[in-house]
């Protein structure tokens, strides 16, 4: 009896919590879901009293069905109605379709799972007649379908504090079924005590019932900022297969059950057809209403102003951006006209009759709410609906504010360049005159630089044919000279004294003399294009060896060679590669008196490179690249110890870039000089 009288306490301040959190929610639909929920509990909790009261009077239950079964079934029929129409998403075409469809598969799943798994084998048992059976199971049923409609709210809310209130409703809800069903079958049986577990139970439903109310309503008076919930993306992919698992639950029971017992359960049969039937019906609203949210993103994308009015002109849709530019809120829609965006001087009238009739594009002017005007592109066209007796008109307005500014501009632009143009014109006639003249200045110019380049041809090939002509000339004289003296010195071996050392000074002098006449007929002929290259594979370390013996540092060791054994032939003629040998090699023992000349060769990246190497003063680093040139010398003065005319390096490097290959100049290790040239391995 205190159970009694505690249970009606908790469903007393379940419904007041309830009725409490309404109060603070703002949105209607949700506030009036509240409220219903209110009066649902506010009836369990008049059906507990009438039993408590019936208990304390008569100290027994009432019989089956009775007023306080009455109530608490009107109070369940209550909660269902609140939660089956509780706004869980916003709305959009084909919403309510889905919705009533989910609902109706929820509710006749749960109802016709109930008749196959407790009603009718009640009555095949004969546990008590069938009228009672009903009463007792009609609570337990409808709070599953309660809790059917509060998991499928919990997978549809977006926020995390309604998620977590739906969660323990739909605890309690659970918990209120067990505990009734539970509760019925000992009642059916005279097995229930008073005051026993149904009272537990449905005081642990009330808790959870009145929590959820008292969160709800706090944290709407708090004013706190909603959260998106954890697990949004699997919600959202639970949620559609909600009703497909309890359509699959009734008809594979229902196949199981004519599997094992071998009896048709029409009912089932019945409601498995129906069930099925409903959920292609759920499937086709889903895919209008995946169609139609690509098209409504579509639009409500777009910068453009869309709308969609009657023949009147009274706006039955307007998308975003038409909203954020006049200032237009959602529930003002109705009220709002074209007219209200037109000019007053706008035929509005005849532009809605062409709209409805074959449509009709152009440029008119829009007026905002401040009165501010600006130029859009207008289209209307036709839109027939069968159910109204004139088509609609769909419209779409392109600002054309931005299009006229870079107008204005271009004209601008156009006219600044016309006025450059006549300008242009001014100053072109008059530079022509100047033109004309400059032009026949520059010609008689150009005449005389052409007669001029003639002369200085002319000139370096009499140049280019004197130095070859002089040089052939003193060939033949030092030829003999030279041969003179060698026979005179070679007659006269006893001769001594000053005679004998004029004669090698001469002797020495005329091989000197020769061997510049030689150098400077090879310029020539390089020059000329007249030097035989025929380049063919040779052995550098031989070439090297027979020009080093020409010298007689190598006789007495300080010219050393130092090649690696099996080194690649080179590409090279060999008369220029004996030519670029003597060259480096004369060089180097003159500038370097003293002290080791060393000739070392490797192959690298397929060269053949080489290195002569002298222990002289060196070559300055500015002066690494211009020693190459003709005639250039580190000493230009003429009071130089070394005698030279600056062509060996030139006509060496000459010779190594005809044969593909080249020639630098670096400091040694140590000090000294490291002139080190490269050609083309033989392949």
């Amino acid at each position: 009896m205190a159970g009694s009288i505690l249970l009606v306490a908790f469903w007393s301040a379940a419904a007041g919590a309830a009725l409490w959190a309404a109060r603070r929610l703002r949105p209607a639909p949700a506030r009036s879901a509240w409220n219903l929920l209110g009066i649902g509990l506010a009836l369990w909790t008049l059906g507990d009293a009438i039993h408590a009261g019936a208990l304390i009077a008569l100290g027994h239950t009432l019989a089956i069905p009775s007023l306080a079964d009455l109530l608490r079934l009107a109070g369940s029929f209550a909660a269902v109605a609140a939660f089956a129409y509780y706004p869980a998403s916003p709305p959009e075409r084909f919403g309510n379709i889905r919705r009533l469809l989910d609902i109706g598969i929820l509710v006749l799943s749960v109802l016709a799972l109930s008749w196959m798994v407790f009603i009718r084998p009640l009555s095949q048992v004969q546990v008590a007649p069938p009228i009672q059976i009903l009463w007792t199971a009609a609570p337990p049923a409808l709070d599953l379908v309660l809790a059917g409609l509060l998991s499928r709210l919990a997978l549809l809310v977006t926020q995390r504090r309604q998620r977590s209130v739906f969660r323990l409703l739909l605890l309690g809800s659970t918990a209120m079924a067990f505990t009734e069903l539970a509760a019925g079958y000992l009642q059916l049986q005279g097995e229930l005590p008073p005051g026993s577990l149904a009272d537990a139970g449905r005081m642990a439903a009330a808790l959870l019932f009145a929590v959820g109310s008292l969160r709800l309503g706090a944290a709407e008076a708090q004013k706190r900022p909603e959260r998106r919930p954890r697990g949004e993306w699997m919600a959202a992919r639970l949620e559609p297969l909600l009703a497909v698992a309890f359509t699959y639950a009734v008809v594979g029971y229902t196949a199981l059950d004519w599997w094992f017992s071998k009896a048709v359960d029409w009912v089932g049969v019945v409601c498995g057809g129906l069930l099925s039937l409903m959920l292609v019906a759920r499937q086709a609203a889903i895919a209008g209403q995946a169609e139609m949210r690509q098209f409504e993103a579509v639009v409500n994308a777009t910068t453009d102003l869309a709308f969609i009015c009657q023949a009147d002109g009274r706006f039955l849709l307007i998308n975003p951006a038409l909203r954020r530019a006049f200032g237009v809120a959602e529930a003002a829609t109705p009220d709002f006209r074209l007219s209200d965006l037109l000019t007053p001087e706008a035929p509005i009238a005849r532009l809605l009759w062409d709209g409805m009739a074959e449509g009709w594009s152009g440029e008119v002017q829009f007026r905002r709410r401040d009165g501010a005007l600006f130029p859009v592109s207008l289209s209307l066209i036709p839109v027939k609906d069968e159910r109204r007796p004139q088509p609609l008109i769909v419209g779409t307005a392109h600002d054309l504010t931005s299009v006229k500014a870079r107008e204005a501009e271009l004209n601008a632009a156009l006219a600044a360049v016309a006025s450059a143009r006549s300008q242009l014109q001014a100053l072109n006639l008059e530079l022509e005159d100047k033109v004309q003249a400059r032009t026949q200045e520059l010609a008689q110019t150009v005449a005389d630089l052409a007669r001029l380049n003639e002369d200085l041809k002319a000139l370096d090939r009499l140049k280019s044919e004197f130095v070859a002509l002089v040089s052939h000339e003193l060939r033949a004289p030092l030829t003999n000279i030279r041969t003179g003296i060698e026979l005179v010195l070679e007659g006269y071996p006893g001769s001594e004294g000053s005679p004998r050392e004029s004669l090698g000074l001469v002797q020495a002098e005329v091989i000197r003399l020769a061997r510049f006449v030689e150098t400077i007929l090879d310029l020539s002929a390089l020059e000329a294009g007249r030097f035989p290259i025929h380049p063919a594979p040779l052995d550098v370390g031989e070439t090297a060896a027979a020009v080093c013996a020409r010298f007689p540092e190598f006789a007495s060791g300080r010219l050393v060679i130092d090649m690696p054994a099996g080194l690649p032939e080179v590409m090279a003629d060999e008369r220029a590669l004996t030519s670029v040998f003597f060259h480096l090699l004369d060089n180097a023992r003159k500038y370097a008196p003293e002290g080791e000349i060393q000739v070392e060769a490797r192959a690298e990246g397929g060269q053949v490179i080489v290195s002569v190497i002298d222990q002289g003063p060196g070559i300055p680093p500015e002066e690494r690249e211009r020693v190459f040139e003709m005639f250039h010398r580190l000493d230009p003065s003429d009071s130089r110890e070394v005698y030279g005319h600056g062509l060996g390096l030139h006509l060496a490097q000459q010779l190594l870039q005809a044969m593909g290959g080249g020639i630098r100049a670096e400091e040694a290790l140590g000090g000294g000089a490291r002139l080190t040239f490269w050609l083309p391995q033989a392949t």
